[in-house]
């Protein structure tokens, strides 16, 4: 599976790590969910960013295994 997938249909939970492919930079951020709906997450990014993603969109990310 492509790594842009989102490899399966669960939702994300508070707390879990994800990883987003950015096709724009061909860069892969990680950071962890703190809050999640089944619309929508808010992630807080490693890199001192904050965002939202849609549910079921175009996000490309996936649910990183706890390492």
């Amino acid at each position: 599976m492509a790594a842009t997938e989102h490899r399966d249909d669960r939702t994300p939970s508070k707390g879990d790590r994800i990883e987003l492919f950015q096709r724009r930079t061909g860069v892969a951020v990680r950071g962890t969910v703190f809050y999640s709906d089944q619309l929508q997450l808010l992630v807080k990014w490693d890199d001192g960013r904050s965002g939202s993603l849609r549910q079921g969109g175009t996000s490309g990310f996936r649910i990183v295994e706890k390492e």
